[in-house]
């Protein structure tokens, strides 16, 4: 393991609430510091600032919420948006705001105790729209319960995009994935088998890319996520909401240090953890590190739907979800949890699929 201690910071900017590990032990110091969470889009919203103190033993779950502070926005015609705070650590913009692209936006922070930061000024960049989302068959291995290795079969879902101009962009991405499924047994006499949907989303791993070292503004065959056959969210029809962002070069570097120390194991030939530096800076004293980085991105975003006879059977078979139902007294994998099980016979949620957590049977506006 590398030196220095383990910290999580909040990416919730990036990948909506969810928490990447990465190694800031020379950058702590045993210290509290500020932590910055924000995204501010060209949509129509209330935007979100997070603002928590790090904790000196480098446990995230000692984090301290930033209440009181002063929150706002100021583009470079100096229009101020301010933030109203509404707990635990969290301050919105009034919910009809959308930043405007190519404009150049700076945070500013006021904490209660009189101490200022504020982000460099962020362009707004102009996002490409998204060509095509698309699946292809693919494997993943993955360890059976009595030590095996077998592959996985599945879904790779990709997206392509891009300008076709001579210039380089930056881009980051995130989904939202809905499914819909329904219990695969019945019981004598049973009339109603309901329809279930459950949704999901990206959680624990950044989705960046840019076309810096093309001759063209391209992204072909950009991973998102893979979906396996063993699972249930194929057995009936599947959808990807895909978001894609743009970013300046330097959130781009940002993300991508983070992604590089996260990604490292470790070794003894590794470079030492080194301080990433975000765009935020206190006023009164560069030198005080600050975690985080308020990202400034135009969004623009594409659905996707596979229904399951659109789902190749080989390689790898048809899909299977739902094999607990026959195979063992454990809940489906990939898609909720069972509420307990009988003492003997198929689980109940093999017979009915509301009693999965996280299920709904409220059909989508979208479906």
């Amino acid at each position: 393991m590398k030196r220095g201690g383990f910290f999580t910071i909040i990416v919730g900017l990036l990948l909506t609430t969810c928490i990447d590990p990465f190694d800031i032990g020379d950058v702590v110091d045993g210290q509290s510091r500020l932590v910055v969470d924000g995204l501010l889009t060209n949509e129509a919203k209330a935007h979100r600032v997070r603002l928590t103190y790090s904790s000196p033993s480098l446990q995230a779950f000692d984090s301290e919420p930033v209440t009181n502070a002063d929150v706002f926005v100021e583009d470079e015609n100096g229009n101020r948006v301010q933030f109203i705070e509404e707990g635990e650590g969290n301050y919105f913009t009034p919910p009809d705001f959308a930043g405007t692209i190519g404009a150049a936006y700076t945070l500013h922070i006021r904490t209660a105790e009189n101490i200022s930061y504020r982000s460099s000024p962020e362009i707004m960049r102009s996002v490409a729209e998204i060509d095509s989302i698309y699946a292809e068959p693919a494997s993943r291995t993955y360890l059976t319960s009595v030590g095996t290795l077998l592959d996985e079969w599945g879904l790779e879902f990709y997206v392509n995009t891009g300008t076709g101009l001579p210039e380089s962009n930056f881009y980051r991405w995130e989904w939202e994935e809905t499914y819909e499924f329904v219990a695969p047994l019945t019981r004598p006499n049973q009339i109603i088998q309901p329809i279930c949907f459950q949704s999901g989303r990206s959680f624990g791993r950044l989705l960046i890319s840019s076309s810096q070292d093309f001759t063209q503004d391209r992204i072909e065959r950009q991973p998102l996520t893979f979906v396996s056959k063993r699972t249930y969210k194929l057995q009936r029809r599947y959808s990807l909401l895909v978001r894609q962002f743009s970013l300046t070069e330097q959130a781009f570097n940002f993300w991508n240090d983070i992604e590089e120390q996260r990604d490292s194991d470790g070794s003894l030939f590794d470079p030492p953890p080194s301080r990433i530096l975000g765009n935020i800076v206190r006023e009164d004293d560069p030198d005080d590190a600050v975690l985080g980085f308020f990202q400034v991105s135009a969004v623009t975003e594409k659905r996707f739907f596979i229904n399951r006879t659109e789902v190749p059977t080989e390689p790898g078979g048809p899909v299977r979800g739902f094999g607990s139902c026959v195979e063992s007294p454990e809940p489906p994998t990939g898609g909720g949890e069972s509420p307990g099980d009988p003492p003997d016979g198929p689980p109940e949620f093999c017979y009915d699929c509301t009693l999965l957590l996280g299920t709904t049977t409220e059909r989508p506006s979208f479906w």
